[in-house]
């Protein structure tokens, strides 16, 4: 029997005031729950949380991710991530953290993360850095510390996109997009941290960076890092120096004698109060997002009786033994080329650098010059052990693939070192740049010095000549720039095809119809427009904090954030004239696929109504109009809808889509300012009036406070002369149009 609609309704509304119920039960459970673990959780740690901010990533603004980040402070295991790269958390101490003898392995303060026995695949690490004031920080050097990989002076600046995703620039000179599902940190969700809403800097120690997308492998290590190897939450430390660490639940253990200053040398701190953790690798997982720093808890290690075992050690360096002075420091001179390391030590645990072992074989010195030796006995605490070995890249063998260069302008070439680890300076960035491969990419004529620095101080150069390029096009275009303000107005810019190459933009080589681009671009001129702008500040190294553009797509320019920007060239859109059958029009080009000519006008815009795109392109009826002193000029303002009909050629726009448009303001421009002179009617026609001859430039705009959609900014000019001047015109055109019909009739009576 079927049951009746009445009934069925009564069942229905049971239902949903029992899930209500139980709703409201688990949130009040819940609730209670965080009350207690954050109150009276047993074993909680007496500290606070000093800043906390998640770098652009699948957990950032996530209240699930770290919201009571304060949780891991409880004694029970509460997961916080810390984001992509840089993301970090500032714990205060209430009391210090003692540097103790007493602490069983040395291990004086243990923070867990999530990794488990798979290895790399879920290795998260995070560095750790210790201060005792809050402000100078020293890290906490993990077993990947002095590998030529790590990165000790790495950042990225992340950028707000219109979508509130993110963009990135690093110090590597690369840029793109974050990986998938990372939105830019709002303030809201991160209120102890102040940082720009639109563009974030942070800085730190990179391990070995890997952007290989659809990978959820991480970065192995060894010992010294959160949320890299299997772990449990406990006060009572583990030996994070012994073999198998995946199967000791060994991560997150750290020693305060791991401290070392931005050279990578040792300091010697008897406490600490401030403990910062941060995400250390820039990892793209694909799907799996990016690989993100998490924590699950903090604990401090108690004191213990127990023997502080010590061994005795005995280190030999190319077979000689090493002195030591009383900071277990060693400077080695005159090593040769390789490096032969041997650690004498009995019932120990020794390390050199990132590797268990009691010997090591370096063919050549490492990069950073330091080789770093642990040995552990026992239940006590670590021995540490440094060695300058710089001396094994002698002078005399540091060298470059060329002393001089000779290149065209906008050409590159590659200089390579006979060392590894070394760094590029330009003397001349605006002459000839080289990134931190070695790469050179000249930009105007002259000369530059590249030089190469390696890990010990030494230096090699390469003078560079850039000369003239054989057959450069070089083309004049009128340049202006718009928001609904004037950004940058009309200018004529004197446009090189390859600029925007020569300043690092990696622009189409061909179109979307496989025409190889040639000659100058709308990127070559939005480059060009940048330097004018900018000057002296946008150089090769500089430039993408100005302008970012990424396959074809601009994410920022003129220093906004956004990519909801477009261009015109002469009144439309770019496009290769062939009718697409999907949507009806041509396909346009991109800024790095779209040619520009001599006499061309490049109009580049940011759209003010970022939801819709209703922006409309204007234009006075006249470039250029005469008139006399206390003469009314009449104008006339039409426009068309640039994403509706953008796409067709300019004849075809005026002949069927330009509009009269109402309620634009016209202003006079003089020396950067706006001055209000009219407003169109609904037939889009304004009246002005000029007391004075001159020369003057029309500004139209219609800005997003109006009811009707904005416009891109149009200009026009406007010659007031005097009254005799515009009679003298009079006369001369009524004669010569009164001689023009003459001679029409006499050819008429010859035909």
């Amino acid at each position: 029997m079927k049951k009746g609609s009445a009934q069925k309704r009564a069942e229905k509304e049971n239902q949903t005031m029992l899930k209500k119920a139980l709703s409201i039960f688990i949130a009040i459970i819940m609730a209670l729950s965080c009350i207690s673990v954050t109150a009276f959780a047993e074993g909680a740690i007496d500290a606070k949380v000093k800043e906390y901010l998640v770098a652009p990533g699948q957990y950032t603004n996530n209240p699930y991710y770290g919201a009571n980040i304060e949780n891991t402070l409880s004694g029970k295991a509460y997961t916080a991530s810390l984001g992509n790269f840089g993301g970090y958390v500032i714990y205060e101490f209430n009391k210090n953290i003692e540097n103790s003898d007493r602490h069983r392995y040395g291990i004086d303060f243990m923070i867990s993360g999530n990794a488990f026995n798979a290895a790399a695949t879920t290795q998260e690490p995070g560095q750790v850095w210790v201060s005792q004031d809050g402000s100078t920080w020293y890290a906490l050097a993990g077993s990947e510390h002095y590998e030529d990989e790590t990165n000790w002076n790495y950042n990225v600046t992340y950028q707000k996109t219109e979508s509130n995703t993110s963009t990135y620039v690093d110090s590597l000179g690369e840029s793109g997009n974050v990986c998938t599902r990372s939105p830019y940190p709002l303030k809201a969700s991160y209120p102890t941290v102040n940082f720009d809403e639109n563009s974030l800097t942070l800085s730190g120690v990179l391990l070995r960076k890997n952007l290989t997308p659809s990978t959820a492998n991480g970065i192995i290590t060894s010992f010294g890092y959160v949320d890299a190897l299997s772990w449990k939450m406990s006060d009572i430390p583990v030996n994070p120096y012994v073999e198998n660490p995946q199967q000791n639940a060994k991560d997150g253990q750290f020693d305060i004698s791991w401290a070392v200053d931005e050279s990578g040398m040792p300091v010697h701190l008897d406490w600490v109060k401030y403990v910062k953790v941060q995400t250390a690798t820039f990892i793209d997982g694909g799907v799996f997002g990016e690989k993100s720093t998490e924590i699950n808890g903090v604990n401090l290690a108690c004191d213990e009786d127990f023997t502080n075992d010590k061994s005795d050690v005995a280190i030999t360096v190319n077979g000689k033994k090493v002195e030591f002075d009383s900071n277990s420091f060693a400077k080695l001179d005159n090593l040769g080329k390789g490096v032969d390391i041997k650690v004498t030590a009995e019932n120990s645990n020794v390390y050199i650098n990132n590797e268990r072992t009691d010997e090591k074989m370096f063919a050549e010195a490492p990069a950073k010059g330091l080789v770093r030796v642990i040995v552990q006995t026992g239940d006590g605490e670590a021995q540490i052990f440094m060695l300058d070995v710089s001396s094994a890249l002698p002078e005399s063998e540091f060298k470059l693939s060329y002393s001089t260069l000779e290149i065209q302008k906008y050409e590159s070439a590659q200089l390579k070192a006979n060392l590894k680890g070394v760094t590029w300076t330009s003397s001349n960035e605006d002459v000839a740049y080289v990134d931190n491969d070695g790469k050179v990419y000249t930009i105007n004529e002259g000369t530059a010095t590249i030089t190469a620095t390696s890990p010990n101080g030494q230096t090699a150069e390469c003078v560079v000549t850039v000369l003239p390029k054989e057959s450069t096009e070089t083309v004049s275009v009128t340049f202006s720039v718009s928001d609904g303000t004037i950004i940058m107005a009309p200018e004529t810019l004197e446009v090189e095809a390859g600029i925007a190459r020569a300043y690092g933009y990696q622009v189409a080589s061909f179109d979307h119809n496989g025409q190889k681009v040639e000659g100058a671009t709308v990127m070559d001129a939005i480059v060009a427009a940048h330097k004018a702008y900018y000057g002296n500040e946008f150089t090769r190294s500089t430039a993408k904090n100005y302008l970012v553009m990424n396959s074809s797509f601009i994410m920022k320019s003129f220093g906004r954030n956004t990519s909801a920007c477009g261009f015109t060239v002469n009144g439309t859109m770019p496009n290769d004239g062939i009718i697409n059958p999907s949507y009806g029009t041509p396909t346009g080009y991109a800024c790095d696929t779209a040619a520009i000519v001599d006499g061309d006008s490049v109009a580049y815009y940011f759209y003010q109504d970022t939801r819709y795109y209703s922006d409309m392109y204007a234009e006075f009826n006249s470039d250029s109009y005469t008139v006399s002193a206390g003469s009314k000029l009449k104008v006339n303002i039409k426009g068309y809808s640039l994403m509706e009909h953008g796409l067709n050629d300019i004849d075809t726009v005026r002949a069927n889509y330009m509009t009269n448009l109402k309620d634009v303001d016209i202003y006079l421009y003089e020396n950067g300012e706006l001055k209000k002179l009219a407003t169109t009617n609904k037939k889009g026609n304004a009246k002005i009036k000029f007391s004075e001859e001159g020369e003057y430039t029309l500004v139209a705009v219609r800005s997003s406070d109006s009811e009707e959609a904005p416009t891109v900014v149009a200009y026009s000019n406007v010659t007031v002369t005097s009254k005799k001047d515009i009679f003298i015109i009079r006369m001369f055109k009524a004669i010569y149009n009164f001689i023009v019909k003459i001679f029409n009739k006499i050819f008429d009576g010859m035909c």
